[in-house]
């Protein structure tokens, strides 16, 4: 090794002797020799530094991290009541929850008048369980109208004549709906001439799609909670099941359904 580079070598000893000591120490002694050094060595292109860690100033309060926090768990839908009794369940549970949510939120999130005696603790569920809810309500709806029945029918023989088919009024499908509401509910899609040559019960017809009927009556529903306030009404109500101490309530027992929804009680 030549001669220059073993100089070089002793002076960084040197030099980070010195550092060491002035940092751990504070002391002065030695600042002379290290102020040496690191001339020496600057001159031989090698640069020594030495710095104290930062500490905060007087009066500061010491950083600290920020808590760690678990990201919020994906909300897991209550199944709803025809998903124990029909295999198409869980698609109409899908369609009925997307649609309460991205369509009718408005209507229906805020909650009802009446909206806690199907559900107690209803104002302090999040968005996602207020959806459950009213999913919850409308599938326990279908359970006294239709048995969740999709192809279900019932002759109204109170109501006469239906205006669209000319034929006796008919309750249909999951949520018992009649043709002649397409002519004050724009929403609901059935269609009399596409139905009027297939037979009364089969699936291809447009009032049985229970997709159809569930926007057609859902929307419904939400029309009645938007202009009366409340879930079970005396007057006005399209389906009877919610006419309190009417001849075919079943307001209790579909409250007690509601009920059941994690958080309700």
């Amino acid at each position: 090794m030549k001669t220059h580079q073993l100089l070089v070598l002793a002076l960084i000893a040197v030099g980070l002797s010195a550092c060491k000591q002035e940092c751990t120490t504070g002391g002065t002694s030695k600042e002379a020799s290290a102020s040496a050094a690191t001339r020496e060595v600057a001159s031989s292109s090698v640069s020594i530094e030495c710095s104290e860690p930062s500490q905060p100033s007087p009066g500061e309060p010491p950083v600290t991290n920020p808590p760690q926090t678990e990201p919020e768990k994906p909300y897991s839908f209550h199944p709803l009541l025809w998903e124990s009794v029909r295999s198409e369940g869980k698609a109409w549970s899908a369609y009925l929850h997307e649609l309460i949510e991205k369509d009718l939120g408005n209507d229906l999130l805020a909650g009802s008048e009446d909206i806690e005696t199907f559900c107690p603790r209803y104002h302090t569920l999040n968005n996602k369980q207020r959806v459950n809810f009213w999913g919850l309500l409308i599938s326990a709806m279908t359970k006294y109208e239709s048995a969740h029945n999709p192809l279900s029918r019932m002759q109204e023989t109170t109501m006469g004549t239906d205006p669209v088919t000319k034929k006796p009024v008919y309750s249909e499908g999951l949520l018992q709906l009649s043709y002649q509401d397409i002519q004050w509910a724009p929403y609901c899609e059935f269609d009399w001439e596409k139905d009027k040559n297939l037979s009364p019960t089969d699936p291809k017809k447009t009032i049985l799609d229970p997709y159809k009927n569930l926007n057609c009556g859902t929307r419904i529903f939400a029309r009645q909670i938007r202009n009366k306030r409340n879930i079970a009404v005396k007057s006005g109500a399209y389906w009877s099941v919610l006419i309190p101490g009417g001849k075919y309530t079943k307001v209790t027992q579909i409250s007690d359904l509601t009920k059941k929804l994690p958080g309700c009680q």
